[in-house]
């Protein structure tokens, strides 16, 4: 096993570049150069020195230094590249990518900490944080705690998807899921359907939950009567149709309502003739019977560019002015009306 590389002290900057180490940590905090105490040219030798040695500081000193690495950082906290991920975070990374290349920085991929339970620690030993400037975190859902840890330490971050775990300020960029929501449920009232089957996956998420309320909201004020199904019930849904005189099927994603078409269609159901379909997410490239599926579009690579437009404002603002900031942004999804809610005659 190779040893661990050692890390410089600010001693041995101090002596490479002839200077005290009083006058090394002045630099590491003098952000802006405004200490008049400290010339430029001793400035300049100071991290000249820095570079020489490769020193490894905490990167919050290395910003104030003026050497950042130029490095951002990518966590998920479930895997990313596998096939059934690749929709979601597909577009994500792409975006991503695209944005950093516009910058000219570097991404790190951390892939070091392993999956267990389904998901990933970004504080596990191997990650190697502190290596970036800043993070980018993507995951259905994320740890409250490790959210919190980064708030504290001042790390700049940015979370893509709203954050409810924690109450601590946590950066973010969000898509905004009830508007369309909303406006494909009333596609279907006015339609002329009444009694509705919602199916969803039972993920206790923020984007989840939000669907559900537009749901849940259309039920309580008699727009569209919904009845709720978990995924596991999918092969159920050709009965619970007949019994509750539902005429369409609203999921919670694409993937639920091709699955969804299987099992009606096996019964003998003709989609979307006699039961119209929709889907509360990202339904381009997605077709029932040869017709595009009702939903929406989920701008992800445009959500991707502004989180990186975000953490690259933190990374060059004071984390003592990070409050004056607005930290938490909010895009919208573009409703695709489909050809799959056909209009009810008979009601």
């Amino acid at each position: 096993m190779a040893p661990k590389p050692r890390r410089v002290t600010q001693r041995e900057i101090a002596e490479i570049a002839g200077v005290s180490q009083t006058t090394v940590s002045v630099v590491l905090n003098d952000r802006d150069g405004t200490n008049v105490r400290i010339p430029e040219a001793t400035r300049a030798r100071v991290k000249k020195a820095i570079e020489q040695l490769t020193y490894v500081a905490d990167p919050a000193a290395r910003r104030l230094a003026g050497l950042d690495n130029q490095i951002i950082g990518v966590f998920t906290y479930e895997a990313a590249l596998s096939p059934e991920s690749m929709d979601f975070y597909g577009p994500l990374l792409n975006g991503i990518e695209r944005a950093a290349e516009r910058i000219g920085w570097d991404l790190l991929f951390f892939t070091s900490s392993p999956v267990e339970d389904g998901t990933r620690s970004l504080f596990h030993r191997k990650t190697r944080l502190r290596l970036t400037d800043g993070c980018v975190l993507l995951g259905q859902q994320m740890v409250a705690s490790e959210l919190e840890r980064l708030v504290a330490e001042q790390f700049p971050f940015v979370a893509i998807g709203r954050r409810d775990e924690t109450a601590a300020p946590v950066p973010y960029v969000a898509i905004d899921y009830v508007t369309p929501a909303t406006a494909l449920i009333d596609q279907a009232a006015a339609a002329g359907h009444q009694q509705a089957l919602y199916v969803h996956r039972g993920r206790d998420t923020p984007a989840a939950r939000d669907r559900r309320g537009a749901v849940e909201a259309a039920s309580a004020d008699g727009r569209l009567a919904f009845l709720l199904v978990g995924e596991e019930r999918i092969a159920d849904l050709p009965r619970l149709a007949q019994a509750t005189g539902a005429t369409v099927i609203i999921a919670e994603d694409a993937f639920l309502i091709e699955d969804a078409v299987l099992a009606l269609t096996a019964a003998g159901v003709a989609v979307p003739d006699e039961i119209s379909v929709a889907a509360l997410g990202e339904v381009r490239g997605h077709r029932i019977a040869g017709r595009p599926l009702a939903g929406f579009h989920v701008p992800r690579e445009q959500l991707a560019a502004e989180a990186l437009d975000l953490l690259q404002l933190l990374i060059s603002t004071e984390p003592q002015e990070w409050t004056d900031l607005e930290t938490r942004r909010h895009l919208d999804s573009e409703v695709e009306p489909g050809a799959t809610i056909v209009e009810r005659t008979d009601s």
